[in-house]
């Protein structure tokens, strides 16, 4: 199996390189990024299956001269608010099945542009194989029995929140989005890991831990973000350059995220930090070597069974935790 990682040297394209070097059935593995000199470093001290090579994102005709031969292509270019839609329709058009980190949901009409070219080119691809959305979708679909796609018009978005610990989980484009998005502080949900958290919308929460790192974000995000689109941007750059400084307390976890439909809940806890490139790396492999009857945008679960998504996790030595809840409302 030939494999083109696009993204490489980022923070998820790093630990999904690892996991895709090691990977017996991955034969030759392209390491694709702007940062020339970071991926040739990361081919040297991975495996002698890896090469590099420089691609804009944002310039199909860079990367997909790359593409020739591949069996799958691994998407970790963020935001994915800004590239996925044109990698993903320059991938359909090479008719290489594709796995993207899709950091965000889908909007309706690039779903539907992005689930046309596939289709049409006979291949498949699964956006969404991150965090949040990624595991969250997976906890939704095989714990809470919400089977729909994250990335169906009609799918139902519950509730969910993802808790990090900004000195060892994200990278620029994370910060970036996070900054972005970010609406208000408000109390902790239920269940959550103390800390300081922030609504992005009716349904998702971001955590931070208390004390340095919550303290940091908040005064990075209030102060900068008061300065409009330019002020967001920098308030990211200054939390990645400050990140260090916002150490986290004994024995709190690298990343949790927390899906719930109001009765039940799951519960993911990463210790390592390396499930988001974990899973778009195992989403990847599938999509290599797996005959697959659906052709276009198909959904996460479909590829990834209840049975891979414990063993891909325990693999990571991460937690799935289940559990009934009372009444209280998610979002306070």
């Amino acid at each position: 199996m030939k494999i083109a990682l696009l993204g490489a040297a980022g923070f998820v394209g790093r630990a999904a390189a690892a996991e895709l070097a090691r990977r017996p059935e991955v034969e030759e593995l392209i390491l694709v990024d702007y940062m020339i000199r970071d991926a040739k470093k990361m081919a040297k001290r991975l495996s002698p299956k890896c090469r590099y090579a420089m691609a804009d994102a944002g310039k199909p005709s860079e990367f997909t001269r790359l593409l020739e031969g591949v069996s799958a292509v691994a998407n970790a270019v963020g935001p994915c608010r800004e590239y996925e839609e044109t990698i993903l329709t320059a991938c359909a058009s090479m008719k290489i099945n594709t796995a993207s980190i899709g950091d965000n949901r889908t909007p309706p009409e690039d779903h539907r542009k992005i689930h046309d070219a596939f289709r049409q080119a006979g291949a498949v691809a699964v956006s969404g194989c991150g965090m949040m959305p990624g595991w969250t979708d997976l906890l939704a679909a095989h714990f809470l029995g919400n089977s729909k796609s994250a990335h169906d018009d009609t799918a139902a978005n519950p509730p969910h929140y993802l808790f990090f610990s900004p000195d060892r989980f994200g990278g620029y484009a994370f910060m970036r989005e996070f900054a972005r998005q970010i609406e208000s502080e408000i109390a902790a949900p239920r269940e959550a890991p103390p800390g300081r958290y922030y609504r992005l919308d009716a349904n998702t929460i971001f955590g931070v831990p208390e004390k340095k790192a919550g303290g940091l974000i908040f005064g990075i995000a209030n102060t900068m973000g008061k300065l409009g689109t330019v002020g967001k941007e920098f308030s990211a750059a200054m939390m990645l350059w400050t990140r260090g400084l916002m150490t986290a307390p004994p024995g709190t976890p690298v990343a949790v995220c927390y899906v719930t439909d109001g009765k039940n809940t799951a519960r993911l806890e990463d210790t390592s930090g390396n499930l988001a490139g974990i899973l778009l790396a195992e989403a990847t492999v599938r999509l290599g070597s797996l005959p697959l009857q659906e052709k276009g945008l198909v959904s996460l679960h479909t590829l990834i069974s209840l049975y891979s998504a414990h063993a891909i996790a325990s693999k990571a030595g991460a937690v799935i935790k289940t559990s009934s809840v009372a009444t209280k409302p998610f979002m306070p």
